[in-house]
């Protein structure tokens, strides 16, 4: 071999080993170990931190507290100011409190309400007053409370209703001089009775398409627990609206001052189109609220798709990366996988080749695979590979 010979092959043979040094041939990588070895142990348990993450923000918005949140937020209607009526009721008259009725012929003195604890009251002395009274026959009955004699300190307004729905139907009436919620109307007593409603309690008033009607589906109230019942509602136009609950299909309302055959509607304003507004009303002492004003974030994540959105990702969330870690720590462990080699001929003459696009992907989300050739029988594929941890 001559001298230029010689150079010749010297610069072959270093042209070769650059290229494998650069990562040429079957051999690439592309990220380095070093980076891996120095990130990776602080990352190893991030999947199953956010999993837990994920899990605790899906049950906090599937308890949802927004509701709350939102109320509290909210501003309460107040009564038509020219249909308001003032009412001064003493809080324990000499005569004491009757009720007068169709029942037994608008007698104000002949029927007076207990608090003794007898004749249907529950606690005596607590300032709760109370009377059952037995009816012979199914009807819609009109009634009264008033100091007994005392006509001009009658309430509410006008009369008040029952339904008697059955023979010999024993009601309980209740009427309490003193009531401290302050969203809901009536705010200077409550009055109510324990009557079975012949249908569903319907918000009304101008808001609706076709105002005052007690037939809207789209304006019946929802039971929420302890004979309460809501209504959240997208009024669509701004401006003043009145409002009151009906009685579906029943000369039968209650205003800001209870039951009664003329009530006293709410007057609340929207200062936007879509406007949230709830509508409540309280059986156990027949009042009812309207509550406006609310943060648009607020009545989203309470009353609209906002909460269940959230949960929802989040429990998807949940989802894929338990499906990640299981897949990883069950059907991908990386002993299984070294120790089964090629899955074809089960040698372990593997060796590396380039990866394709979906092998980044997988390893993007945290899949750790390389993809191999098998010089036994010629199979080319992914495998899993162990992290080696300095």
């Amino acid at each position: 071999m001559n001298e230029q010979e010689a150079i010749t092959e010297e610069k072959v043979k270093k042209s070769t080993n650059k290229k494998h040094r650069k990562g040429g041939g079957e051999r690439r990588y592309r990220f380095s170990g070093r980076h891996k070895r120095h990130l990776l142990p602080h990352l190893r348990w991030w999947r199953e931190i956010l999993v837990v993450l994920l899990l605790i923000t899906a049950v906090f918005f599937l308890i949802n507290p927004f509701p709350r949140l939102a109320r509290a937020q909210a501003k309460a209607a107040a009564p038509v100011p020219e249909q308001q009526v003032a009412f001064e009721l003493s809080a324990e008259p000499e005569a004491g409190y009757c009720i007068a009725g169709g029942f037994q012929d608008w007698d104000g003195s002949s029927t007076p309400l207990l608090d003794d604890g007898t004749e249907g009251d529950r606690t005596a002395g607590d300032g709760i007053y109370s009377r059952t009274i037995t009816f012979t026959e199914p009807d819609r009955y009109l009634w009264r409370v008033l100091e007994c004699g005392d006509w001009d300190t009658a309430v509410p307004e006008s009369n008040a209703w029952v339904f008697v729905t059955q023979p010999e139907q024993a009601v309980t009436f209740t009427f309490s001089p003193i009531f401290g919620r302050a969203d809901f109307w009536p705010r200077d007593f409550a009055l109510t009775a324990n009557d079975t409603l012949p249908g569903r309690a319907v918000a009304v008033g101008t808001f609706q398409a076709r105002r005052w009607d007690s037939e809207d589906g789209r304006t019946q109230m929802r039971p929420s627990g302890n004979d309460q019942f809501e209504l959240a509602y997208r009024v669509p136009l701004p401006g003043d609206h009145e409002s009151y609950v009906a009685i579906q299909g029943q000369e039968a309302w209650i205003g800001a001052t209870g039951r009664s055959t003329e009530p006293v509607p709410l007057l609340f304003t929207t200062k936007f189109p879509s406007e949230m507004v709830v509508f409540q009303y309280d059986g156990r002492t027949d009042s009812i609220a309207v509550l406006t004003g609310m943060p648009w974030w607020l009545s989203w994540l309470g009353y609209g798709w906002g909460a269940r959105i959230i949960a929802g990702i989040s429990l998807l969330g949940v989802f894929i990366l338990g499906a990640q870690i299981g897949y990883r720590r069950i059907v991908l462990r990386p002993e299984w996988q070294e120790s089964e080699g090629c899955p074809e001929c089960h040698q372990h003459n593997l060796r590396r080749t380039n990866r394709h696009n979906s092998d980044y992907l997988l390893n993007m989300v945290g899949v750790p695979v390389r993809r191999y050739k098998c010089d036994d029988c010629d199979w080319e594929g992914r495998r899993m590979y162990r992290h080696h941890h300095r």
